[in-house]
């Protein structure tokens, strides 16, 4: 190719580039939030939130469960695990 017509390829690259940008930020202003939509987004999630918290609050927890034989009764069958290191101590010995 000779240069005469990759300095062209060149040039109309830079100016393609050059009109996405400034077409991109001139959209840029258009885009814009009303304050009062945000506000009534706002104002409802803020609803749902004290509908969950005041559906929350009116649960009733009983303990009576912890107090029953059969629970008092448990026995803990767990075993303790013993830590064991991670590797071996020379990692470029062989093993047998």
């Amino acid at each position: 190719m000779n240069s005469k017509l990759q300095n062209a390829f060149i040039i109309i690259g830079i100016i393609a580039i050059a009109g996405v940008g400034y077409y991109l930020f001139t959209q840029n202003g258009d885009i814009s939030l009303d304050n009062a939509e945000v506000d009534n987004q706002a104002a409802a999630e803020t609803t749902v939130f004290l509908q969950k918290l005041n559906e929350l609050k009116s649960i009733k927890l009983e303990g009576t469960i912890l107090n029953d034989a059969r629970f008092i009764s448990l026995i803990d069958s767990s075993e303790v695990v013993v830590p064991l290191p991670v590797g071996r101590d020379n990692p470029f010995m062989e093993s047998n």
